[in-house]
């Protein structure tokens, strides 16, 4: 049996994902009054109050100094003004705190929406720490995670046909159990391709459990080719293509394209399958 060979994309931080963090940075909004702070950051303040654990997170940040400037609450210096003035389409993700020899920071991070294929991940995470003088020292960061492109090359090509399995139940804990499969005929197989071709890379995520939702295995036109094998999972909604021995980079499905076309194809006795669209 031949070995099996894995490519993987190059998530070292390209300049245009270092170029898309620093823009993202640059629209966070910043409260009235506050200037650079040039010295070194408080103890407190020294990394980001949180992070996300993702292989090729970029992070850039900035250091403020704000007094007391007209239109910020006495109580609140940052939060109300910063919520009221964030940027359209951006949710509240988590609020913390942190508290210890180094001192005290509270904090929140925004989601910020992405558009196309490179861009996973968008934040901005806002943590302040109060300084003897009554100024509030602020840190924004920007964390984004830039996905490189597709090669075309790693594209399935037109099938003849496919078989597609879903099953009845799947779990976290036990593999997914009751396959369901239907034979697809060239149509419907070319659908498939065509969705799963439209995928963009996956991002380097890990999750410790998953749950297979499916499977795939694409016939070539011709007799003497390779065929495709698929693999749908429902955490992090990747997607593993494997062609002879050697398996592809993860692709992304989270908007759920490809899985809501493959429940569309199952009967509805592969239940698990079929109601992971629930999860989307």
């Amino acid at each position: 049996m031949p070995a099996v060979t894995s490519t993987a994309p190059d998530y070292t931080p390209s300049a245009a994902g270092e170029q898309f963090a620093a823009q993202v940075l640059a629209s966070a909004p910043i409260p009235p009054g506050a200037q650079p702070w040039t010295a070194a950051p408080p103890a407190v303040l020294a990394d980001p109050m949180q992070s996300v654990g993702v292989i090729g997170l970029v992070d850039v940040h900035a250091l403020y100094v704000i007094g007391e400037p007209a239109g910020l609450s006495d109580t609140d210096p940052l939060d109300s003004w910063v919520l009221a003035h964030r940027p359209a389409g951006a949710v509240i993700q988590s609020t913390g705190s942190s508290g210890g020899p180094d001192g005290d920071a509270t904090g929140f991070a925004l989601s910020l929406p992405t558009s196309g294929p490179n861009e996973s991940l968008t934040m901005l995470l806002y943590a302040t720490t109060a300084t003897s003088g009554g100024e509030y020292v602020l840190r924004v960061d920007a964390q984004v995670v830039w996905v490189p492109d597709r090669p075309a090359t790693e594209a399935i090509p037109p099938p003849a046909g496919a078989d597609l399995t879903g099953y009845v139940t799947t779990s976290f804990l036990n593999a997914s159990d009751g396959p369901v499969s239907v034979q697809l005929g060239e149509a419907q197989s070319a659908r498939l391709a065509d969705a799963i071709n439209a995928l963009p890379l996956a991002p380097g995520s890990i999750c410790m459990e998953d749950a297979l939702l499916y499977t795939i295995t694409f016939y070539p036109l011709s007799g003497s080719g390779l065929a495709y094998d698929v693999s749908g999972w429902l955490c992090p909604k990747n997607v593993d293509v494997g062609v002879g021995a050697t398996r592809l980079p993860p692709l992304n499905d989270h908007g759920c394209s490809l899985l809501r076309l493959v429940a569309g194809l199952l009967p509805a006795k592969a239940a698990g399958t079929v109601g992971a669209v629930a999860d989307c």
